[in-house]
């Protein structure tokens, strides 16, 4: 039998609460020294928090941060600040930096749901907070893709055609498509998570699929709407059915914007004139 794990809960509202005004570079969860909550976090500052969390995930039980939790809220709001995605989108610095920087962050975000979501048990400890993370996570996606985008607009057309580019491109979209049918699957899992986790899941999904559905392959689109039309029909809950109930008709609208303009014909470039160097008559 295992001993009791001892709670140190008294000590870390101490460190969180008294002695952040007095070190504010240096802020310390449990022992663990853990990134600043007060500014926007990159991959390494996210590094930092997985670091500390799995640390203190194997000595001491339900001691992650909580969505809602009195002292460890800060904490994990920080974790899903929107704010964090602005350095990511500012336009005054290298784009290839910050699409590798938007990269390494998706991957981290991964990481952390890892430690958050824990499948063996009967109902998920950290239903809210595994949930949030996801929906975040998609977000992160979706600004992934933004700059991909803008990425792919400064490359000539040699290089658009290029078979590294075009892998490297239907790569991201594959991953896109794996975390948004895995963000759906959580939709069903009725037992393992509340109630109220569930429904404020379905209001944040709705919210952030439209932004990531645009992005995605016309099949992978297609899928996607069977499952949600699916889901908006049969889920037990209503308020789930009726969150994503309002969020099909958005993602229809997508659906036949896109499939329009690829319909369209392409337009032919005109040659160039030629340049008439001959000696006037």
């Amino acid at each position: 039998m295992k001993p009791p794990r001892r709670s140190l809960w008294p000590l870390a509202f101490l460190l969180l609460a008294f002695l952040r005004p007095l070190a504010a570079a240096d802020l310390f969860y449990l022992g663990q020294k853990i990134p600043d909550i007060d500014k926007p976090w990159a991959s390494g500052d996210y590094q930092l928090l997985i670091d500390a969390l799995a640390k203190i995930d194997t000595t001491q039980a339900n001691a992650l941060p909580r969505r809602n939790g009195e002292f460890t809220g800060p904490i994990y709001r920080r974790m899903v600040n929107e704010e964090n995605f602005r350095p990511q989108l500012n336009i005054y610095a290298p784009l290839e930096l910050r699409q590798n920087e938007a990269r390494e962050v998706l991957f981290r975000l991964k990481e952390l749901m890892r430690l958050y979501f824990d499948f063996r048990a009967a109902q998920q400890p950290y239903g809210a907070e595994a949930l949030g993370l996801m929906t975040y996570s998609l977000r992160q996606q979706a600004v992934l893709f933004t700059l991909t985008v803008e990425f792919w607009t400064t490359l000539s057309q040699t290089e658009q055609s290029n078979p590294v580019r075009l892998q490297g491109l239907q790569e991201t979209k594959a991953a896109a498509a794996m975390l948004t049918s895995s963000a759906l699957d959580y939709l069903d899992l009725t037992r393992q998570f509340a109630r109220q986790d569930l429904v404020l899941y379905g209001a944040e999904l709705g919210k952030q699929l439209p932004e990531l559905f645009v992005h995605l392959r016309s099949d992978v689109r297609q899928e996607l709407l069977a499952r949600l039309t699916k889901l908006a029909e049969q889920h037990p809950y209503a308020e789930v059915r009726t969150s994503l109930g309002e969020t099909l008709p958005v993602l229809q609208a997508i659906q036949a914007d896109v499939e329009q303009q690829l319909a369209q014909p392409q337009p032919v470039g005109k040659p160039a004139a030629k340049l008439d160097l001959s000696v006037p008559q």
